[in-house]
């Protein structure tokens, strides 16, 4: 199990960011490689997408993959000023289990997410090794990051 958290300042409302991370049409496009999407209803969507892997990673049973496909579930929830998504899935046949909350706060029309993951990913991360899929993880966390931050500026 790897736990991951941060903190994100966004120039967007609060209501707006709460709308973003909830809404599986808006969250689902800063997935990285998404190939399928199937939105189920407002707070639950499925997709199936791809983790580019680093070429120094490469190595042993992972030679000849360049990425990795994960297909999850993800159902999100608010609370007051908090959202949590949680997500199901599988990824080169073995179980994964993410878990992401985010607190909110907003101050001069900018808002603040304090955020904290817990990735369960068993199998998966004995074959990558700890430090591989922590250095995954990072990457995955600062795209997602990266593209909510630029969607939710320059709208």
């Amino acid at each position: 199990m790897t736990n991951m958290s941060g903190e994100v300042e966004l120039g967007a409302s609060k209501q707006r960011v709460k709308s973003f991370v909830t809404n599986p049409d808006e969250f689902s496009s800063c997935l990285p490689n998404v190939g399928e999407f199937e939105k189920r209803n407002q707070e639950e969507f499925s997709a199936k997408f791809k983790v580019d892997l680093p070429a120094d990673m490469r190595k042993g049973l992972l030679a000849n993959l360049s990425n990795v496909g994960i297909k999850m579930n993800f159902k999100s929830s608010i609370n007051g000023d908090s959202v949590s998504i949680r997500g199901e899935g599988r990824s080169m046949g073995m179980k994964i289990t993410l878990d992401l909350k985010m607190d909110l706060s907003e101050s001069s029309g900018k808002t603040v997410i304090n955020w904290s993951a817990e990735v369960n990913a068993g199998l998966i991360m004995k074959l990558l090794g700890e430090e591989s899929f922590k250095k995954i993880s990072d990457q995955i966390i600062g795209e997602l990051v990266g593209c909510v931050k630029s969607k939710l500026e320059t709208t």
